[in-house]
């Protein structure tokens, strides 16, 4: 072991040698990455002091020159070492929460585990509770909701009830809802449309509410005929009426006909399933559903109403 540790310390020490550095002149710089290590020396084979979570602040003493600069780096809390410099983000204290955003933004396209994700939720948490600006609370909402799918997702199949998943649950137990037939955890539909109401004055207000339609329902239809349209109508259709002019409305649309056509056309393969549709007795329901639905599809700023309209009447055809 002895000979093994001599030819490690000197491989780093001849790493160390070609390493210039220079002074970093107390730049603030912030962590982009999750569970960023902070080492010993400015190589990857030196010891690691701490790990770092998304979003820590740092000071840099001084840093290495090259393409891969490395950073010394000294935390707000007194940790001390060397970071990879393309797993930190420059900022200026009067721009941290923009720069906090950039790196939201980025990370909530990445990814990751549930510990990782667990780290960009709480960064969102840590900056939306200091936020005063109506704009920036709307987005960094939208942020929270984002990465509290993201974070259920993470939960494994019926492991809920397990640490470290059950306890996070718990304290989120006002948003979280266990999606039986799924058997995995999801946003609650009506807390997702709380959000969308606190901010509904916002420009943030058309994403919350095209996230309510993405995050879905929790159970299934089950060969139901009403219940496929009323699930259109209470997600896609509650878009429209809110939204009628937003962003999503050709997604939506799409949407509509995509899953109206696929429910119905499943239903045409088992035509058992599609004869206990009784019109006399269930007519007037599923109308409550196609109604509404039709008048927001009609009424939305789209140039997709023509392919959700007629996919609706595919349905419709059942009461006529």
């Amino acid at each position: 072991m002895a000979g093994v540790s001599r030819s490690f310390v000197g491989a780093l020490a001849g790493a160390l040698a070609a390493v210039q550095i220079g002074a970093a002149t107390g730049e603030r710089r912030m962590t982009n990455a999750s569970n960023v290590r902070v080492r010993s020396a400015p190589a990857t084979s030196a010891s690691i002091e701490a790990g770092l979570p998304l979003g820590s602040e740092l000071v840099t003493l001084e840093r290495t020159n090259g393409s891969e600069p490395w950073y010394h780096v000294r935390t707000d809390d007194g940790h001390d070492g060397w970071v990879l410099g393309r797993l930190t983000t420059p900022f200026e204290l009067e721009r941290r929460d923009q720069t906090i955003e950039s790196i939201v933004v980025a990370r909530l396209q990445s990814g990751g585990s549930f510990a990782t994700l667990l780290q960009l939720f709480n960064l969102i948490e840590r900056t939306a509770a200091r936020l005063n600006d109506r704009e920036a609370q709307a987005r960094f909402g939208l942020y929270r909701l984002r990465s509290m799918s993201s974070v259920l997702g993470e939960v494994p199949f019926r492991r809920g009830n397990t640490d470290p998943y059950a306890g996070w649950i718990r304290e989120h137990q006002d948003a979280a809802r266990y999606n039986e037939p799924g058997g995995q955890w999801m946003v609650d539909p009506s807390y997702i449309k709380g959000v969308h109401e606190k901010h509904r004055d916002t420009a943030a207000a058309d994403d919350i509410a095209w996230l309510f339609v993405v995050n879905g329902k929790y159970g299934e239809c089950e060969g139901d005929i009403p219940c496929y349209v009323d699930w259109r109508n209470q997600l896609n259709g509650w878009y429209l009426q809110s939204h009628p002019r937003g962003r999503h409305t050709d997604e939506s649309n799409a949407d509509i006909a995509l899953k109206l056509n696929g429910a119905m056309d499943n239903l045409l393969r088992f035509p058992l399933v599609l004869g206990e549709f009784n019109p006399a007795a269930r007519c007037g329901e599923l109308h409550r559903s196609l109604d509404p639905l039709t008048a927001a599809v009609t009424a939305s700023v789209s140039g997709r109403k023509a392919d959700a309209i007629a996919a609706i009447e595919r349905f419709a055809q059942l009461c006529r």
